[in-house]
């Protein structure tokens, strides 16, 4: 699985920054797009105050871990295996 990740993120990774690959390998960052709670949203609020040019490196970040940015579709299990670890990093779980 953490291969299916490292080759999902090498693929992103030639064309993006690497502050968007900061933040997509940050579990802070992915529970605050997956699974937001009230603390990661005033921790990721004050560090997008603090820090305004990182605004759209995190909307970068954010398209690409809900899928809305690759464009070479990757396989339909690896994406199965994405999904769940992302979702079991988040601590959830679908029945």
């Amino acid at each position: 699985m953490r291969l299916v990740i490292k080759q999902t993120i090498k693929k992103v990774s030639s064309t993006t920054d690497k502050r968007v690959i900061n933040l997509l390998v940050n579990d802070d960052f992915i529970n605050y797009v997956i699974n937001p709670n009230l603390i990661l949203v005033e921790i990721w609020d004050e560090f997008f105050d603090a820090h305004p040019a990182m605004i759209p490196v995190a909307e970068e970040a954010k398209a690409i871990l809900q899928g809305q940015t690759i464009s070479d579709p990757i396989p339909p299990q690896a994406q199965q295996e994405l999904e769940a670890s992302i979702l079991k990093k988040c601590g959830l779980r679908i029945d």
